[in-house]
């Protein structure tokens, strides 16, 4: 798994949660949108402590939502988004 430190300690945990969630999405497949079941299941045959579900539950939403957010600016209604 990669390792990215900072000097922020809430940050590193933040990124650890995000990893460990991508690497459960990826192993549920490729394929966008999976279920809430499908994560679950992935999560508790995972090798996980029981105390970072919470963590990473959070980051695999995030994951998901940011790749949504990405779908939905590449239509054509919007041809020109603004960068805030």
């Amino acid at each position: 798994m990669i390792s990215i430190k900072t000097n922020v300690p809430e940050l590193d945990l933040e990124n650890i949660s995000l990893l460990k969630a991508a690497e459960i999405l990826e192993q549920i497949g490729n394929e966008p949108n999976p279920t809430a079941n499908e994560f679950y299941a992935q999560l508790a045959i995972s090798d996980l402590p029981k105390e970072d579900h919470e963590e990473v539950i959070l980051a695999a939403i995030s994951i998901e939502t940011m790749m949504n957010l990405d779908a939905a600016f590449e239509q054509d209604s919007l041809e020109e988004p603004t960068v805030h």
